[in-house]
């Protein structure tokens, strides 16, 4: 455990998790100096947020930053970041804020704290807000991470009995130190995030990084389904294994029997089944739900309470989410879909003929794999953004559609609209990030349902 009192403190980057660090932690008395590369005009905003007591620079590293005892950069800062070398040189200790809210959560409270920690290439977001709402219908839990509110936020309200139902990225698990989630759960490991990481093992590596300070108390959470996973497991060394299926009958483990819809758990620790009935589409929400399952039972929680909330769950905004529909043409929002395997996933989910809107900022991974579905699946695709050409050039032989070159996600919405026929679906699903023509993929979700209420 690193000393923390009387530590002077950097951060790289001022987003919203960094944001929320600087302000825990000046209001806690300790010393804090914040560096970000964009200029003061940009993040005007946040800077209006940071509290007075805060030292900060904008638009430009000075290299105060390497006079700091310990550094948290924000996670979609590089490893590989001039700064972040200079400061490794430095011997100065790098953190990213989940280790660090771990590392101030476990000097409060008296105990290793209930966390339940989620990561996985697709489906983090809905298997976390599924779970978090099964865990606060059982007792007292907070939700947070990569879903949108910084861990650091709770500290000051969580206790020994407090369930944190926490979403982890890989970016957030490179940084390591002592981060010991009770449930650790990976639910699937497909390309992705390659501009960052440089190389599929390495992104494995930083998954698997979620396991790495469990004990034989703790619990790691596995799709058998997925080849990246299985093949990885001998990365685990305290943990105990808890496979989850909904493809393969497990005689240890949790399965999803699809004849009678419910999920069957035989371990030595608990011997159930848990019924689904669920409105959510798709393969893959059964995935999502199986995996939340798992991690429920591993806590005890009681099965009525598990299977009424999954009743009532509706999924989450931008992730497959119906938007309206005109003239019989169903307009979806799958924003959140910033990779290739995220965007077949949602191809999967609908047996209507589709208007695909693809595009953003690339990040590395190949296209290809969508030919087949879209074969099977799609009218047209419509194109917008940064990596229009890349795409169209990796897509323009496909016969069984029509590709148009809309640049901006107004010009597509439009173009889906004139020529989508009743009983069509137009899915924004884009595979790539959202960078380049918004904030986020949440800024470019709410700008698509704007414009699809305004059709």
């Amino acid at each position: 455990m690193i000393e923390l009192k009387n530590k002077k403190i950097g951060l790289i980057g001022l987003g919203i998790s960094n944001l929320h660090v600087a302000n825990y932690l000046a209001q806690h008395g300790y010393k804090v100096f914040v560096t970000e590369e964009l200029p003061k005009e940009k993040i005007k905003k946040h800077i209006d947020k940071l509290d007075p007591k805060v030292d900060y620079e904008c638009g430009g590293h000075s290299g105060k930053i390497l006079d700091c005892d310990l550094v948290i950069r924000s996670p979609g800062i590089p490893r590989d970041h001039f700064l972040i070398k200079q400061i490794i040189e430095n011997k100065i200790p790098v953190f990213t804020e989940i280790e660090f809210a771990y590392q101030i959560l476990k000097q409060k409270i008296s105990k290793d704290p209930n966390i339940i920690a989620i990561t996985g290439t697709n489906g983090k977001t809905t298997t976390v807000s599924l779970l978090g709402n099964i865990c606060k219908n059982y007792k007292k839990t907070v939700v947070c991470g990569n879903i949108g509110e910084p861990f650091i936020k709770f500290i000051d309200i969580i206790d020994e009995e407090t369930i944190i139902v926490l979403e982890v990225s890989s970016y957030q698990l490179e940084d390591i130190v002592e981060f010991k989630p009770h449930i650790g759960c990976i639910l699937n490991i497909t390309e992705d995030h390659l501009e960052h990481h440089k190389t599929m093992q390495n992104y494995i590596d930083a998954k698997f990084n979620l396991f790495k300070n469990q004990d034989k108390h703790n619990f790691a959470v596995l799709n058998y389904d997925d080849e990246n996973i299985r093949n990885s497991i001998n990365k685990i060394k305290n943990s105990n294994i808890f496979f989850f299926s909904t493809k393969t009958y497990l005689d240890n483990g949790g399965w999803l029997d699809k004849e009678n819809m419910q999920v069957v758990i035989n371990t030595e620790f608990d011997k159930s089944s848990i019924k689904i009935e669920t409105s959510l589409p798709g393969e893959h929400n059964l995935e999502n739900i199986t995996a939340a399952v798992c991690c429920s039972r591993i806590f005890k929680i009681p099965i009525n309470i598990i299977e009424k909330t999954i009743k009532n769950f509706k999924g989450v905004e931008h992730r497959l989410e119906f938007v309206r529909k005109i003239n019989d043409v169903v307009f979806i929002n799958d924003s959140k879909s910033t990779n290739v395997d995220s965007t077949l996933v949602a191809l999967k989910s609908f047996s209507q003929p589709i208007h695909l809107i693809l595009g953003g900022r690339d990040k590395g991974a190949p296209y290809t794999p969508l030919i087949p579905l879209i074969e099977q699946k799609v009218k047209s695709i419509l194109l917008i953004g940064e990596a229009t050409e890349i795409i169209y050039n990796q897509l323009k032989d496909i016969k069984t559609c029509v590709i148009y070159k809309c640049e901006t996600l107004e010009n597509a919405v439009k173009k889906a609209y004139e020529i989508a026929q009743p009983g069509d679906i137009v899915l924004l699903s884009p595979a790539c990030s959202s960078f380049d023509q918004f904030k986020n993929f949440e800024h470019r979700g709410q700008v698509f349902k704007q414009l699809v209420n305004s059709l």
